[in-house]
């Protein structure tokens, strides 16, 4: 189905291919991964956990074909560093799902985020060989509420809705009002406070860009760029001519 949206078919760029896995469904077509022919009788041994999941919903996938839908994938956010893992906060070192090191852009680069951790987290490591680390003072941290189940679910679902792969004003307007009544009634737990995190970046970028795409701002506006609130200074290795 993919030639109908993009030459590349299903080599195209992720954030396409969800939009047009979600156009799909929500035309009441469904897309589903068909493997019969590729894998066949040995998809048991080439790819045992899928296999597994399969049966489990009661699918059996070296005869029948295989549902599929978006879900979220490797982070394109996170906390900003350099090049050495360095984030804006003294003392905190951050590489692999957790960072924004610039190396992927708006559009994560497919098979590549175990490399970016291997990288940065040896970049982080020779860094920090040669530091001069202080002891910090110990801290207090507070345990922030949980979620009841009943909450989260209302909580995903209006996060899917409203925030996933198509992003509207209409709908992050409609999401602030369920982010604010939840968080009335439950306080910031963890899932809230990444919520209202994800909603506030996508209600502030007025613009398409990689996997962020509002139906009411189809194009990308002016360059992006990402700044420090702290900058870091270079690694002593990164002087050298």
């Amino acid at each position: 189905f993919m030639a109908r949206y993009h030459t590349d078919a299903e080599l195209a760029p992720r954030d396409e291919v969800a939009r047009a896995i979600h156009t799909e469904r929500e035309a009441g077509r469904g897309v589903f991964l068909d493997a019969r022919d590729a894998v066949g009788s040995t998809f048991p041994d080439h790819f045992p956990t899928v296999f597994n999941a399969c049966l489990a919903a009661n699918i059996d996938p070296r005869g029948e074909m295989i549902p599929v839908a978006p879900a979220a994938h490797y982070h394109m956010g996170g906390l900003v560093s350099d090049l050495w893992g360095r984030s804006s906060l003294d003392g905190l070192s951050v590489c692999g799902e957790c960072a924004s090191t610039g190396v992927h852009g708006a559009n994560r680069l497919a098979s590549n985020s175990l490399l970016e951790a291997v990288v940065f987290a040896v970049r982080i490591a020779e860094r920090l060989r040669d530091d001069d680390l202080k002891t910090k003072e110990a801290g207090t941290a507070t345990a922030p509420t949980v979620l009841p189940v009943d909450a989260l679910t209302t909580l995903r679902k209006s996060m899917q809705a409203h925030c996933g792969v198509l992003r509207s004003a209409d709908g992050l307007e409609s999401l602030g009002r369920v982010l604010d009544e939840l968080n009335g009634k439950h306080g910031a737990s963890n899932a809230l406070v990444a919520a209202q995190l994800i909603w506030s970046g996508a209600s502030a970028r007025k613009e398409s860009r990689g996997g962020h795409f509002r139906t009411d701002f189809p194009g990308a506006g002016a360059d992006a760029k990402r700044s420090f609130a702290t900058a870091p200074q270079p690694h002593p290795a990164e002087l050298v001519p």
